[in-house]
């Protein structure tokens, strides 16, 4: 069994990388990746602590989740066996990024009637304030007053915002961060010249007005490697769609948990959601033997 889609307290998940790596071996996990987003830091941290390698015996290939925007949606390429000293990932000023986007939403909840502090901010040393979109939910939904106008938005909370929400041009909170962030092409191309292979992460849970019209686009359109065909918020008739996709453009296929410890306390470590996945090492036997790992 492996898992190619974790992450640590460098990015969203609350795992250090040395308790993910325990937890990995005590689930038996044959093969993994730490995918934090936008960031390699756990890489470093391995190199500068071979202890800390030592707790997990399969085998780490080496990973990021990286954002971009294809279409003006948000989305997000997993690279794979990058060399993590070379990767060009378009460094985000995360404080910028993430307030700017805080005070885009408290701008908007202004307009829409919502009560709101207009003095709440990102705290990046705070694992609990890390994004705008959560210390924006936390903030509206202290008031019940806010109740009727929410009702009216669908689904507002700190888990399902970015995607419901920010990402979601349909959405009144929509915030393009297409400034922020490489274009997919370019983003893959970078993936590439680090040596790594580029794959669609969860590719249908974005905002785009036709999820399976857009992955197809993707394929016909960029040099991408491969889609995530496993992944915890499919059902099994999108994981075949997925896995068909695949053999017709004949791309490699991926899986994992997405897994943030106790950011999604509901999804676990290998087997996901209420047991939901199963990464098995033949969907990964045409590219996983050829990529870095440590």
């Amino acid at each position: 069994m492996i898992d190619l889609h974790l992450h640590t307290n460098n990015s969203d998940g609350t795992d250090s990388v040395e308790e993910l790596l325990e937890n990995a071996e005590k689930q038996k996990l044959e093969i993994i990746s730490i995918t934090d987003h936008n960031s390699v830091g756990a890489y470093f941290e391995l190199e500068k602590n071979p202890d800390i390698r030592s707790k997990f015996s399969g085998e780490i290939v080496i990973g990021s989740e990286i954002k971009t925007i294809f279409d003006d949606v948000n989305i997000e390429i997993l690279a794979y066996g990058i060399d993590y000293n070379k990767i060009n990932i378009k460094k985000e000023n995360q404080m910028e990024v993430q307030n700017d986007a805080l005070k885009h939403f408290v701008n908007i909840a202004k307009a829409m009637g919502l009560k709101v502090n207009e003095e709440i901010h990102v705290d990046i040393t705070n694992p609990d304030k890390l994004y705008g979109s959560w210390v924006f939910c936390d903030e509206i939904l202290k008031y019940n007053e806010n109740d009727e106008i929410l009702k009216k938005l669908g689904k507002v909370d700190r888990i399902t915002f970015y995607r419901e929400h920010e990402g979601n041009k349909k959405s009144p909170f929509y915030y393009n961060t297409s400034k922020y962030y490489d274009d997919c092409q370019t983003l893959i191309n970078k993936i590439h010249e680090a040596g790594g292979l580029a794959f669609l992460a969860h590719g249908l849970i974005y905002s785009f007005d036709d999820n399976r019209y857009s992955i197809e686009k993707i394929l016909k359109t960029t040099d991408i490697d491969g889609l995530e065909c496993i992944y915890p918020l499919f059902s099994n008739d999108d994981r075949e769609f997925m896995i068909n996709l695949c053999k017709k453009y004949n791309k490699f296929m991926s899986g994992g948990s997405d897994y943030h410890a106790k950011n999604k306390p509901t999804t676990f470590m290998g087997t996901g959601i209420n047991n939901n996945i199963l990464v098995e090492k033949k969907i990964v036997k045409d590219w996983i033997n050829d990529v870095r790992k440590i």
